[in-house]
């Protein structure tokens, strides 16, 4: 499955393929996996979100 592309107004439906996207990823992964992959997520929105902090936006 390829990675879902999302509308500029980010709706309800562009939720559903997130989750349809992961669910199917999620399918041949332990538990401790889809942890890691959580965070790893988390973290890269995490440092996005200090860089906009900093520049005062």
């Amino acid at each position: 499955m390829t990675k879902p592309i999302v509308s500029k107004d980010f709706n309800l439906e562009d939720i559903r393929k997130i989750r349809e996207y992961n669910s199917l990823r999620h399918v041949q992964m332990t538990p401790r996996e889809i942890i890691e992959d959580t965070q790893k997520g988390a973290t890269l929105v995490l440092k996005k979100l200090k860089k906009i902090e900093q520049a005062g936006l």
